[in-house]
């Protein structure tokens, strides 16, 4: 997996590590979760016996919740915390809460005040036990299987693929439902895609209208090593490149990347094969710092590029987790149709 900020995808901007909790100091918590298997076909919204209800997980195996859909759930990960607060369920517990307020509270708020049980990857599992859970999500790189071992004697472990670049915005799709099954908010998940599909749809006619349409952009996060710079580049199998292009725009970079986020690097001497009429973007967030201004500002070949020259660069999506659900790829989307129609009218 890429480093970069992340919770269904890279991770690596924030600092530090909560110990995990050894095996034997859980011996005496009752065994609350049911044992997957896996299943060639199920619906995730079917229940395997009355009132019980079964979901899958990123391998196919069942997740079974034998009380019916779950009312105390920990968010091991970002991107399924925000999916669950877009559909208004109540954290008990979550990884991170401060990151999560910098990162992703600015476009999807958290429904509640969770627990902080620890940080992505290393979630403390004698926290999670206190809070009684009857359901922990994350994704397959949450927890190693070790941990998960622990947290499946606390409570059923459902762990989601995160992305997929082959088809980004039905992947993001797939795991708010299979979410919304766990939790009984399947209504509300109708809402929350539909809420999306219009938004883009909206957009697109916005850019189009403002003589927009096939405009390349590209979503980037630049970060500097020393004296090195490099570029993280979103390519065309990104949920933020997706969204884009669902609004008629063109993807800048075209490299494929990564299988999961579509992610590649590059270098200053890279951004140089970016077409004519780019307008380039970069993540910014209200904890970071400017990476345009603090390493890139002094840099000879940033300076001589066309669209640095003519004025095509921004920071967005500030507090917008674009890794996330389609609440979040929604008010991405929202945010680059404003910035493009207030350049094109200024």
């Amino acid at each position: 997996m890429p480093s970069s900020p992340s919770s269904g995808a890279p991770r690596g901007v924030r600092p530090g590590r909560t110990a995990l909790l050894p095996v034997a100091a859980l011996a005496l918590l009752p065994a609350l979760a049911a044992c997957g298997t896996t299943s060639d076909a199920v619906d995730p919204g079917a229940s395997s016996t009355a009132g019980a209800v079964t979901v899958q997980d990123a391998t196919g195996a069942d997740v079974v919740l034998e009380d019916g859909p779950a009312t105390r759930v920990v968010a091991l990960e970002w991107a399924q915390a925000e999916m669950l607060s877009s559909l208004g369920t109540e954290l008990v517990g979550l990884s991170d809460v401060e990151g999560y307020e910098s990162w992703v509270g600015g476009a999807v708020p958290l429904a509640s005040e969770p627990t902080d049980v620890g940080l992505r990857t290393e979630p403390s599992v004698e926290q999670i036990a206190d809070l009684e859970p009857d359901l922990i999500v994350g994704v397959t790189e949450s927890v190693p299987d070790a941990v998960r071992e622990q947290m499946e004697q606390v409570a059923p472990v459902l762990l989601q693929a995160g992305a997929d670049a082959s088809d980004p915005l039905g992947s993001a799709t797939a795991d708010l439902r299979t979410l919304a099954t766990a939790v009984g908010a399947e209504d509300a998940a109708d809402e929350v895609v539909a809420s999306m599909e219009t938004t883009l749809e909206e957009n697109a006619q916005v850019l189009a209208d403002a003589g927009l349409a096939g405009t390349p952009v590209t979503f980037t996060s630049p970060y500097a090593e020393g004296a090195n710079v490099t570029v993280r580049m979103h390519g065309p199998g990104s949920a933020p490149q997706a969204v884009l292009t669902a609004m008629g725009l063109e993807p800048a970079w075209t490299e494929a990347g990564d299988e999961a986020y579509a992610i590649s690097s590059t270098d200053v001497e890279g951004l140089t094969a970016l077409p004519a009429g780019t307008w380039f973007t970069w993540w910014a967030n209200g904890a970071s710092e400017d990476p345009v201004e603090t390493s890139l500002s002094s840099n000879a070949v940033w300076q001589s590029l066309p669209f640095v020259q003519e004025g095509r660069v921004a920071g967005v999506a500030d507090g917008v987790w674009v890794y996330g659900g389609p609440a979040s790829l929604a008010a991405f989307s929202d945010e680059m149709t404003e910035l493009l129609t207030s350049a094109q009218a200024g």
